[in-house]
């Protein structure tokens, strides 16, 4: 399963599908429509996991809950 989310720049404030796990592996994200580049430091990423992860415990426990 591929995670995108609907990204708004913050320089430019387009939408864009951003793809989640590619972004995390290349350490940045690059709006498409003006090319500026979001880079992640180590401390960012380790954050960010953090949070995926805890997002992907919550919805397994919902699923559970539904069934």
């Amino acid at each position: 399963m591929q995670l995108q989310l609907n990204y708004t720049c913050d320089v430019c404030e387009n939408k864009f599908l951003l793809d989640l796990e590619n972004a995390m592996k290349q350490k940045k994200i690059k709006c498409p429509n003006c090319h500026v580049v979001y880079n992640f430091s180590e401390d960012d990423l380790q954050k960010f996991n953090e949070c995926y992860n805890n997002f992907v415990k919550k919805m397994k426990e919902a699923k559970e809950k539904s069934n």
